[in-house]
């Protein structure tokens, strides 16, 4: 999942300031803490537990992807702290560090939905709570979201203005990406030159680009 890592980044440079995090990770530090491993570590147990939810409630909605989406983005969160290639960003700098660190996620979830191979955990628990209940999907992933903002902030998870700024700023950086994406594909196909018509069996170019019997 070539994905991963620009996911893992920018999941990082958002926890990386006193801001606050965004719903999700606020839930993930709090486990971190309160179970002493890296938020890498969280990311995946998190992920593995929503999977474990999934299949109880017999959602149609696990990929390969889904799973790989779990073991591969807190392994390279988790990699990318270790080697301090992403630092801490104090004062008001660190609001722009959390802005950036959106876009950078934003793009990198887009990258990875634009096959349409399958999603990642949590929206996939969200159309499964969809397809069970019958409540809509933004009411879903607002409850969830909620949910795991509380969960977390109990088990001690930062909250701040980096929360609202992630729950509120993500989801339309991801759809901008994808338009973009889209757009990118559509005019690239547009403009691969159309396959010429097939010649007969048989036969072969003339000398003058017509065609001619084999043989002749």
């Amino acid at each position: 999942m070539v994905t991963a890592p620009v996911m893992g980044y920018g999941l990082l440079m958002t926890i990386q300031t006193p801001w606050g995090v965004g719903p999700w990770d606020v839930l993930h530090l709090g486990l971190a803490r309160q179970l002493g491993i890296t938020v890498g570590r969280a990311n995946q147990l998190a992920g593995a537990a929503i999977i474990l939810l999934i299949l109880l409630l017999r959602g149609r909605t696990l990929t390969v992807v889904t799973v790989l989406n779990v073991i591969t983005i807190g392994w390279w969160m988790d990699r990318f702290s270790a080697w301090g290639l992403v630092p801490y960003v104090d004062g008001w700098p660190g609001l722009l560090f959390v802005a950036a660190g959106i876009v950078v996620m934003g793009f990198g979830v887009a990258l990875y939905l634009h096959p349409g191979q399958g999603a990642g955990p949590r929206d996939g628990l969200m159309v499964t709570l969809h397809e069970r209940t019958g409540q809509p999907l933004y009411r879903i992933k607002i409850a969830m979201d909620l949910a795991a903002l509380a969960g977390g902030w109990l088990l001690g998870g930062p909250v701040g203005i980096g929360t609202v700024m992630v729950a509120f700023g993500l989801g339309p950086v991801i759809d901008g990406f994808r338009t973009l994406l889209r757009r990118l594909e559509a005019g690239r196909a547009a403009s691969e030159p159309a396959a010429g018509p097939e010649r007969p069996a048989g036969t072969a170019a003339g000398p003058d680009g017509g065609t001619q019997a084999a043989g002749e």
